[in-house]
Formats: structure tokens, C-alpha cells, sequence
């Protein structure tokens, strides 16, 4: 790369950062956002009991240890971990110009890097306590230094990605998975006693983040035994092998649908820009295609993260900002050869199609109420504020249980006094009923939105702030919650309970 275009992915990266403070999130986004703010505040500690995660397995130790370096600069552990997306944001933006610049020229370089940048759910990444924007960022950082590596442009590059594979695995362990294929592309290509190297330059890597996760986590026994438990829980939860074509129906969708947001305009340049010499190859009854190494770079590194996704577990959006950069450089090296072929020609408007391939999902991000926007994060945030304001002020703590679900871990944190009971149906989808006794309670509240009786109950709803509601229900101590499936009631003091 020359200066320029250091500069220009520098000013890119700054740009993208700039954009992200003014909405930057204030809560605790989600479940794993509470696990990792436990970890900055009680100390790092893997474990598989819900009550001792600090955070879950496998531990992120790396992107943890980073994050500690922002406490100084926020103003509690939710703004140190958002301040980590903003900056991973940035940088990855800067990195997907970085490499598409490698490929072609500035113009269609600038153009993914925004319209990754400017996306929507990228956006959105970038503003919450998740480690999805680094992800992004380690992912195209990563396959930049493979490709540079394979180019064989300077001596020893494959050693020094395959050290940095290993150690930024430390960020998030499932680097390993999603990019293992893509190092293995690297470092074939290599003598067989730089291979050898290569991979012990990986496991020096990992030994360096390992050490401590283990030490820190009541030893290396102990963290494999959590890490082992994790993974079988999500194998045989989610897992096309476990749950047949209900798991592969529901991964392909939601992976799709993620796909989808994540490239919006960008997603039907793609399918024109791969399909068209598709179309020109079957019409000139050209002899075979080849595949040429940039193709093969761009497959080993999309390939293995979207069959994980479908086959194996895709539970949160942000996933697919492990293969969204490469889709965004793929469409700036099939672009380039478009715009090879515009220039010069009279062909009004094209300038301002890319733009609008920018600005609309910008645009979508700002001033609509979708899922991935501004609207989305402030609504959020309030709706927590709000609802917790609510329960203090109204309920008292030793008669109230607090039920929820997806934000269980939430009302954990930031109303510890009060009891809070998880409402997981998963377990309980079957026709068995589950039962727990609310001994000394007279109100049970329902902090989640979407939680619904089963049947007729005095549910009253109060709305907390303007389109805020929160939803209680008055009991008798002794009384029996009953889960039926997704749907709850409450029994008068009978029966037993289990």
C-alpha cells in the first residue's frame, strides 16, 4: 500500500468513529453484554453455572483485557465494551478499504469500505456492548494478512499471520473456526517445514491467552470442562445434526435474513456482478472456468463461516459480520471491471447509484424505526431506563418477583434486590408443565415484552414512558407460576411444585 492510501483508509477508519459517538448505546445491550460487564467489574472467571459466568465460554479474555483499557475513558463497563465497538468499527472499515485497494482501484475500494461502514447492521454493531463490529475488524485484518502472506510480498508474513491467527484468536475464539480454512490456504502453499512452523507459531499464539483464561478460570481442566459443555449445548440445541430440518430451516432463514440487512442495494450488485460472466461464459460456450487464486481466497474465507451458520448455530445477527467484509471487497474487485467499462462512456447516473448505495442505508439507519437503527438503540435504552425506574418506584422488593427472558440477565443487574425469575420455554416445549411456587410475593411483573397468559388473568399494563409498557400481575403469596410451553398462568397456593 502506498502513503495515500494509508491515509485514506486512516481518514475512512476516523470518519466511521466520528459517526458512531453521537448514538452510542448507554445500556447493557443483551444477555452476553452483562456477562461481559460482570467480567470488568468482578474479576475474569469461564464457568458453565450461570452464576459464575465472568463471561461464558470461551471466555473472549483478549477483547476483555482490551476493553479495561477504556474504563479510564467511560463512564461504567457498558461504555468501555461500546467504546470497543466504535473503534473496532472504525478500523474495520479502514481494513476492508485496505484490502479491497489491493485488488483494484480507489474508487471501488472507498465504496465497500462506506457501504460497509454505512450499513445498517453494521451500524448497529458498532453502537452496542457486543464483540460483533471486532469480529468484522479481526476477520478482514486477518484474511488481509493471509492474502499478503500467500502473495508472497516479503519475507517471513506467513509466520507473522500465523502468529497473529493464533493470539487474536484470544479476542474471540471462533476466529479459529471461521478463518482455520483460510490459514490452511495461506499456509500450504508453503515448504512442508514452514508449515510445521506456521502452526506451532498458531499454538504459541493461543498458549499466550490460554495460560491465563485457564489460570484464571480454576485451571486448564476446569475451562476445557465449561468449554466442552458450551459447545455440546449449542450442538444439541441448534444443530442441524440434533434438530433435523426444523434447526436447518430456521438457521437458513435467519441467516439469510441477516444477509440481507447486512448488504441491502450492495446485495443485488452482488448477485448482477457475479451472475452476469456467468451469463457471458454459458452464451460463448467458453472451455471451462478457473479458478484463480483470488477466487479461492474469497471462497476458503466465506465458505466455512455460512456453513457453520446454517448447519451449526447462527443465535444473534452480528455472526455474519465475519464474511460480510469479504462480501463487500468481493463486490469492489467484480465492480472495478464494471467501472473499467463505464468510464469514458455516457452513461448517465452511475456515479449516483453508488452513492445512493451509500446514503439510502445511512438513511435507513437514521431516520426510520427498523430493527438496525439510531430509533432501535435509543428505544432500547429507554425502555430498560424506564422499566427499571418503574419497578423501584412501585413495587416493593420483598414481595415482587420480576419475570423475563431474553433481558433476564439485564433485570439481574440492574435490579439485584429484586427476584428475578428466568422464563425460558425451551426446556418445557414438550406438553409437561413446569411449576415454581412464589413464596412471599404479592406482584409478579413482567419485564419482557411479548410474554403472554395462557389463559384469562387480571394482567395490568401501565405504560411506564411513551410507547414503554410494562405489564404485572397481582397475586396471593404461595401462588403457583406455571409454564405451559411459551405461555405462563398463575394457580392459587395448590399442589405440588417442582
Amino acid at each position: 500500500m502506498t502513503r495515500r492510501d494509508l491515509i485514506i483508509a486512516g481518514a475512512i477508519a476516523l470518519v466511521v468513529i466520528a459517526s458512531r459517538i453521537p448514538f452510542a448505546t448507554h445500556e447493557l445491550w443483551a444477555w452476553d453484554s452483562v456477562l461481559y460487564a460482570r467480567a470488568l467489574e468482578h474479576g475474569f472467571h469461564v464457568d458453565f453455572e450461570l452464576g459464575d459466568m465472568r463471561p461464558q465460554p470461551p471466555g473472549y479474555i483478549l477483547y476483555l483485557a482490551f476493553a479495561a483499557l477504556f474504563r479510564p475513558f467511560a463512564a461504567d463497563s457498558n461504555g468501555a465494551l461500546v467504546l470497543v465497538s466504535i473503534v473496532a468499527s472504525g478500523l474495520g472499515a479502514g481494513a476492508v478499504f485496505a484490502l479491497a485497494r489491493r485488488f483494484d482501484g480507489i474508487g471501488v475500494a472507498v465504496l465497500a469500505a462506506l457501504g460497509y461502514a454505512f450499513n445498517p447492521l453494521v451500524w448497529t454493531y458498532g453502537e452496542v456492548a457486543y464483540p460483533y463490529a471486532p469480529l468484522g475488524f479481526l476477520s478482514v485484518a486477518l484474511a488481509t494478512l493471509f492474502w499478503v502472506a500467500r502473495e508472497g510480498r516479503g519475507r517471513g508474513r506467513w509466520a507473522l499471520a500465523s502468529f497473529a491467527f493464533g493470539l487474536l484468536s484470544g479476542f474471540r475464539q471462533d476466529l479459529g473456526l471461521l478463518l482455520g480454512a483460510l490459514w490452511l490456504w495461506m499456509i500450504w502453499a508453503r515448504p512442508w517445514r514452514q508449515r510445521l512452523a506456521g502452526a506451532a507459531l498458531v499454538g504459541a499464539g493461543i498458549v499466550i491467552w490460554l495460560i491465563p483464561t485457564a489460570i484464571l478460570s480454576e485451571g486448564l481442566g476446569t475451562y476445557l470442562e465449561a468449554l466442552s459443555w458450551q459447545s455440546e449445548s449449542v450442538r444439541a440445541t441448534y444443530s442441524v445434526q440434533a434438530q433435523g430440518a426444523a434447526a436447518l430451516s430456521y438457521n437458513v432463514r435467519f441467516t439469510l435474513y441477516a444477509l440481507a440487512w447486512g448488504l441491502l442495494g450492495f446485495g443485488l450488485l452482488l448477485v448482477a456482478l457475479v451472475l452476469a460472466p456467468v451469463l457471458a461464459w454459458l452464451r460463448g460456450g467458453r472451455p471451462a472456468m478457473r479458478l484463480r487464486r483470488k477466487h479461492t481466497f474469497f471462497l476458503f474465507w466465506l465458505v466455512p463461516g455460512l456453513f457453520f451458520y446454517v448447519y451449526v448455530h447462527i443465535g444473534e445477527w452480528g455472526y455474519v459480520l465475519s464474511v460480510l467484509p469479504a462480501l463487500y471487497v468481493l463486490i469492489a474487485v467484480l465492480g472495478y471491471r464494471l467501472v473499467q467499462q463505464l468510464r469514458g462512456r455516457a452513461v448517465p447516473g452511475w456515479r449516483v447509484v453508488a452513492a445512493g448505495l451509500v446514503i439510502v442505508p445511512a438513511l435507513v439507519f437514521l431516520g426510520t424505526p427498523q430493527r438496525f437503527s439510531r430509533a432501535a438503540l435509543a428505544d432500547h435504552d429507554r425502555a430498560i431506563v424506564d422499566r427499571v425506574a418503574y419497578v423501584r418506584e412501585h413495587f416493593d422488593r420483598d414481595q415482587t418477583i420480576v419475570l423475563a427472558r431474553e433481558d433476564f440477565l439485564q433485570v439481574r443487574y440492574y435490579l439485584p434486590e429484586y427476584r428475578a425469575w428466568l422464563y425460558d420455554p425451551e426446556p418445557y416445549s414438550n406438553p409437561a408443565m413446569m411449576q415454581k411456587r412464589a413464596t412471599k410475593a404479592t406482584a409478579i411483573v413482567i419485564f419482557t415484552d411479548g410474554l403472554v397468559p395462557r389463559q384469562g388473568l387480571d394482567v395490568r399494563y401501565v405504560e411506564v414512558s411513551p410507547g414503554v409498557q410494562l405489564a404485572y400481575v397481582r397475586i396471593v403469596p404461595g401462588a403457583v407460576l406455571q409454564f405451559f410451553g411459551d405461555r405462563y398462568t398463575v394457580r392459587e397456593p395448590q399442589g405440588s411444585t417442582r
